[in-house]
């Protein structure tokens, strides 16, 4: 299971997950919680380059 960007433009990612031998609920679950987990990095990267440009 990894999230990693699918282009040079950070705009595109890709969420793998493992799904051999799993229920499809254990499969959905791992999923939004990876999307989850981006979404709070790139907020906080995004909070970082606007406090930056602030001072």
């Amino acid at each position: 299971m990894a999230v990693r960007k699918a282009d040079e433009s950070d705009r595109l990612f890709v969420v793998e997950v493992g799904m051999e031998n799993r229920a499809p609920e254990e499969i959905a679950k791992d999923a939004a919680f990876q999307i989850s987990a981006l979404f709070d990095r790139l907020i906080e990267e995004q909070q970082k380059k606007d406090d930056q440009d602030i001072v």
